[in-house]
């Protein structure tokens, strides 16, 4: 029998435009809409609209809180399905069932129940060609439906009212913070960026807020009222506190309309307090609507979330962290997290960063770390090259030196730290899926990472 892989799901899917891989964007374009979207999902018998529906929204957090919804409504006894983006190693992350990936024979057999609406509407000619986004996102509600599943956790991909994830009819809206991201796109002020996200919201779904700024808050207000949806604020209408924090797990104790909680989840950031407060507040708005949601089981669900890539501790001697901050706002907290789980002892960021990211103002949020930066490429597409992403932080007065590859600057950042110090992978999620891919590849690298000595080193790594 013949091998099935995600590179032959992947193979079709790049025959469509990949907005991910490409300096612009489509729905940048005047008149963008996503009656194609909707017309191919009425073909395949309205998928989406089957599962209770919780969506998704925001420039920060907005993985970490739909993971955290999903596990805890799979704890609850659901049949949940969650979708994400992007990957950090295949494609079947971005479609999960109760925890369980996608497999690429499943996904590839759906393309094909797929292929000849999209021919059709193709010869029609009067129908908006796809792209990669579009279509991977009506292949998840397709095999949510094939999973029988009864609540869909889903993540906007990018901004949120032009989103082909944009097609559901919410139960729950979730806003998570906003922040200046693809500007381009989605508009160069705070205000406009919120319009964008709160897009999202329609008429009866409940709203649920995480922390904004004030900006940000008065527009999510406004398309509240003009829907007749019900908002929650976090900040207003939520409280918390941390007990304990670990390298391992944190602790905190939440209380909000729907009473106290007292919750424990595998991960560390600071930042991610918020984004379980958020995540509660979700399902506290599923209980008022009427679903059976358990205390217990709520916080089992949290208790065993599991989000790579997001300040996630992969080696302790030296510490080796790898976070998706790519934003100013998202590396200031990169920033207060490093500092907080190592105050002492060198610092050295890995960093690469896309072509439409604002590689200055983000690098500057490190600078009160004191840490040293080297900076290098993934292989995405629009991956910016380390000469010039020194060229844009020339006037930072950092320590930088350029590496070809992520696997040479982790080496190198590894020889310069010693064993007491941090080795900090950040910049893009692409560049941090290339590191945790070479850890599973290797698994000898974890101890191959603690036995490593400045003797030791070779060109590419030990």
């Amino acid at each position: 029998m013949e091998t099935v892989d995600y590179g032959q799901v992947e193979a079709y899917l790049n025959s469509f435009v990949n907005y991910e891989l490409l300096p612009g964007f489509g729905f940048a374009e005047s008149g963008y809409d996503l009656a194609h979207v909707e017309e191919l999902l009425r073909r395949l018998c309205s998928p989406h609209l089957g599962p209770r529906t919780v969506h998704v929204a925001g420039s920060k957090g907005k993985g970490s809180a739909s993971v955290m919804i999903a596990s805890a409504l799979s704890a609850c006894g659901f049949i949940t399905g969650l979708y994400t983006s992007p990957h950090l190693i295949h494609l079947g992350e971005r479609i999960r069932v109760n925890g369980t990936c996608a497999q690429p024979g499943e996904l590839l057999s759906l393309l094909d129940r797929v292929r000849p609406h999209l021919e059709a509407m193709r010869s029609e000619g009067s129908w908006r060609a796809f792209s990669y986004f579009e279509l991977l996102t009506v292949v998840a509600f397709m095999y949510f439906r094939t999973k029988g599943v009864q609540f869909q956790v889903i993540e906007v991909g990018l901004g949120g009212r032009l989103d082909a994830t944009n097609v559901v009819a919410p139960d729950v809206c979730v806003i998570m913070p906003i922040s200046l991201e693809h500007t381009a796109v989605l508009g160069s002020t705070i205000a406009h960026i919120a319009a964008e996200k709160a897009g999202i919201i329609k008429h009866g779904a409940t709203v649920v807020a995480a922390p904004q700024l004030p900006e940000a808050m008065d527009v999510i207000k406004s398309a509240c009222r003009g829907n007749g949806a019900p908002l929650l604020s976090v900040a207003d209408d939520f409280s918390w506190e941390t007990l304990c924090r670990s390298s391992d797990r944190q602790a905190m104790v939440l209380e909000g309309p729907g009473g106290r909680h007292v919750i424990s989840v595998p991960l560390i950031a600071t930042y991610e307090a918020e984004n379980v407060i958020t995540a509660l507040g979700a399902l506290d708005a599923l209980r008022v609507i009427g679903v059976e949601l358990y205390p217990g089981c709520i916080a089992r669900g949290l208790s065993s979330v599991r989000w790579p890539g997001r300040f996630q501790l992969l080696a302790r001697e030296p510490r080796l962290v790898l976070d998706g901050a790519h934003n100013p706002a998202s590396m200031r907290r990169l920033a207060e997290n490093v500092t907080l789980l190592h105050p002492d002892g060198d610092i050295v960021f890995v960093l690469g960063f896309s072509s439409d990211k604002d590689v200055a103002g983000a690098v500057a949020e490190l600078s009160s770390t004191g840490g040293q930066v080297l900076l290098t490429r993934s292989q995405q597409p629009r991956a910016l090259a380390p000469s010039d992403l020194a060229g844009r932080v020339s006037g930072l007065g950092l320590r930088v030196r350029c590496i070809s590859t992520p696997e040479r600057a982790m080496w190198s950042a590894r020889e310069m730290v010693g064993r007491s110090g941090m080795v900090v992978v950040a910049g893009s999620l692409y560049l941090v899926g290339e590191i945790l891919a070479e850890w599973q590849r290797d698994k000898q690298l974890p101890l191959r990472w603690a036995k490593y000595s400045n003797a030791l080193t070779r060109s590419a790594g030990p």
